[in-house]
């Protein structure tokens, strides 16, 4: 007598989900059985039981791929420095005394450094670097309500109910000249309107980030 089949169906392994029993492809030498499979990635594939059962098989291919990217990643990473190196050469002293982040922002204005598996925000990095560990659950707030800038001095610790208190103290939620503490008068503003250079350059011009340049052109942020 022969072994007797083995029912996979609904087996798991690594990346590999089996959903039932597969033809044999034609152009397949193997003897055994094949079923069709669900990798957790979506895509759907023939394989062959004993790669599945073995562990030989992992995924369709993405796990590789992921594995290939991380890899790419770090020694891209390595190859540009140190973490500390990284950040103290991402950033400009402004006038007003911020640290203005010139390196990759968010939608938000908030800068990051990239990583192999997650970006870093570079306020939090730089309480970090010269303050101490950031607990968990808690924040890094503005004293200047400028996102993109990382100076210590200008970063302190809290809740995200602490941040929106302080929103409310100093009229954040305020627009235009009706903020007190906004930075942009409404001949800024109209400079900023028809002005032919790019948003760095105007970030830095006025002591804002990029994301404030844009918000204004795009008239979202900045009324009268």
């Amino acid at each position: 007598m022969g072994k007797p089949t083995i029912d996979m169906i609904g087996f798991k392994s690594n990346r590999w989900t089996v959903v039932s029993e597969a033809t044999k492809p034609e152009n397949a030498k193997q003897t055994g059985k094949f079923w069709n499979c669900v990798c957790e990635c979506g895509t759907k594939r023939i394989v062959y039981g004993v790669t599945i059962r073995s562990g030989s098989s992992k995924s369709c291919g993405c796990l590789k791929a992921e594995k290939s990217s991380v890899a790419m990643k770090e020694m891209r990473l390595k190859k540009a420095g140190s973490l500390h190196d990284r950040f103290f050469s991402r950033f400009v002293k402004l006038e007003n005394g911020c640290w203005q982040w010139r390196a990759h922002t968010d939608k938000d204005g908030y800068g990051f450094l990239p990583g192999a598996h997650n970006n870093i925000r570079a306020h939090r990095l730089s309480y970090e670097l010269h303050i101490g560990q950031i607990p968990p659950g808690l924040i890094i707030c503005h004293h200047c309500d400028n996102p993109g800038c990382v100076n210590p001095g200008h970063l302190f610790i809290g809740t995200q109910k602490d941040n929106a208190q302080d929103a409310l103290r100093k009229k954040r939620h305020y627009v235009g000249e009706k903020n007190g503490r906004s930075k942009l008068t409404e001949e800024n503003v109209k400079e900023i309107l028809n002005s032919s250079l790019n948003g760095q350059k105007l970030a830095e011009k006025f002591g804002v980030t990029r994301s404030t340049i844009n918000h204004v052109r795009r008239r979202t942020t900045w009324q009268k």
